[in-house]
């Protein structure tokens, strides 16, 4: 029998309860001894429910049996670290520190979790960030010393991971490798609704995951990997009810023939920019940092240069995860815009809050040029040309062209080619068959859905046991994101965005 230890902590993610307890639930099925390993004691920042009186006052309620009950019936051990360690060690001993071969990498893993939490794209040189790395240091201290001394002793079979990107899933793994254990991954679903990821790679490891894609789809065939692709993008594509949350409030994909095609097929070739958010990947380290562009519109801007010589239109699509950033880097990246469309007087910009369906301009497209977007995996599967100007997940396998310098940018490698789906199809497909359904979703922890929560349980969340900095930061980003969704597009090209 397998001993398997699964890491958890609550509030991880807003499916956290309903993805740890599913695959208990299948681990167990499938014979192996569980031991749940619960590191919340060490949690900085909370994500957990309110409490229960607050949820109450606001004619909600949490259901019973709890995460904990549920585990503990399906058959699993619960186990603290923390308080296993206190209980056997005297108060004179200390925690073991990280091993300096391990610094560096959790430094990485510290350093994005931070750049996550700003929602920017460098740290603040601010009290407020030096407090707060200063605790998820001492976190990630704890969590790396107790779980060192756990699995020293009481070595599990194997351990799997949530995700394993921030600095305490880091330091789990990183423990777990020193003592021989084998490490596995899991997390909310990436490919299919309602489910979660179990697999050997840790998600943002773009060269091992892209390395494993041969093998992994190898038993399903041509037939089947394309089958599962075009499954894959279907619920991509179904708006509401699909898979990418983005598309909320975009105009249903057109599927016939429209005023916009034929003005497309009169006026000549087209080219639309898809502008990425800034996101954690690059503070992963070389793996991630490929290009040489100061910004991603520098590298539109060179590529838009010759484009319009050769009198290709141009659009730009704004990501809809641009809203949700904070006040100063969306400021700074209108601005960008603004300069980008005055350089070339010809773009047509669809701005982040535009209803315009993503998937329509792609379809209308004859070139697809995306930062690292989600978007360029999407047109490759449709056939599209694609060209990236940073390091992407897909970038390997799929049939895309990289721009990563200005001496990539020539009109020899700007020119479209007859692009094979295939390598997109098989890296789709590689999600789609390390994913498993749910079987717990939200309904079996509250009576509201988190990820869709009415706004008086967004307050609630005030309440929960977080810093105070923590409680005014969610109150700024709430605000943020409704002013950044209010936003209207300049009068004129160069008005730069004020607030």
């Amino acid at each position: 029998m397998t001993h398997t230890a699964v890491v958890h902590y609550l509030g991880a993610t807003a499916k956290s309860r309903s993805v740890v307890a599913s695959l208990v639930a299948d681990l167990i099925h499938a014979g192996d001894d569980v031991t749940v390993v619960d590191i919340s004691d060490h949690t900085v920042i909370s994500q957990d429910f309110p409490p229960v009186w607050v949820v109450r006052l606001l004619g909600h309620r949490l259901t019973s049996p709890g995460l904990p009950q549920v585990l503990q019936g399906l058959g699993a051990t619960l186990l603290n670290p923390s308080r296993a360690r206190t209980s056997a060690h005297t108060s004179t001993q200390t925690a073991p520190k990280i091993r300096p071969e391990h610094q560096q990498a959790l430094d990485q893993a510290l350093e994005s979790e931070l750049l996550t939490y700003f929602r920017r794209d460098s740290i603040p040189d601010t009290p407020e960030a030096r407090v707060l790395h200063r605790r998820l240091l001492a976190a990630m201290e704890a969590t790396y010393g107790a779980l060192d001394a756990l699995w020293s002793k009481n070595p599990p079979d194997r351990i799997l991971v949530p995700n394993g990107r921030t600095s305490r899933q880091k330091a789990a793994r990183l423990v777990a490798e020193h003592h021989g254990i084998t490490v596995g991954f899991y997390e909310d679903g990436r490919a299919m609704p309602h489910s979660y990821y179990l697999g050997t790679t840790q998600p943002h490891d773009r060269l091992a995951s892209q390395g494993e894609v041969e093998s992994v789809v190898a038993p399903l065939g041509k037939k089947k990997i394309a089958e599962l692709a075009q499954s894959w993008l279907r619920n991509r594509m179904a708006g509401e009810n699909g898979t990418n949350e983005f598309s909320t409030g975009w105009e249903p994909t057109s599927n016939t023939e429209t005023e916009r095609d034929h003005a497309h097929k009169e006026h000549g070739k087209k080219a639309v920019f898809f502008a990425s958010s800034f996101d954690e990947f690059r503070a992963f380290g070389p793996m991630w940092l490929m290009d040489s562009w100061s910004h991603q519109f520098e590298g539109f801007d060179a590529m838009m240069t010759i484009l319009e010589k050769q009198g290709v239109a141009l659009e730009l699509r704004l990501h809809p995860n641009l809203g949700s950033k904070s006040r100063e880097y969306f400021n700074r990246e209108m601005s960008d815009v603004m300069d980008l469309q005055a350089r070339h007087p010809g773009l047509v910009v669809h701005w982040h809050n535009s209803s315009i369906n993503s998937y329509d301009l792609v379809r209308h497209a004859d070139y697809v040029i995306v930062e690292r977007s989600t978007i360029g995996l999407e047109a490759s599967l449709m056939g599209k040309p694609v060209w990236v100007t940073q390091a992407s997940q897909w970038d390997q396998v799929a049939d895309i062209r990289q721009m990563l310098a200005p001496t990539d940018v020539t009109e020899d490698l700007l020119q479209p080619w007859r692009a094979s789906p295939l390598g997109a199809q098989k890296f789709v497909a590689y999600w789609m068959v390390q994913e498993h359904p749910l079987h717990y979703d939200w309904s079996h922890w509250s009576s509201w859905n988190p990820e869709r929560a009415p706004l008086r349980m967004k307050i609630a969340l005030l309440a929960t046991k977080n810093p105070w900095r923590h409680k005014a930061r969610l109150v700024r980003i709430e605000w943020t994101a409704r002013r950044n969704r209010r936003f209207l597009p300049p009068e004129t090209q160069h008005r730069k965005p004020v607030g």
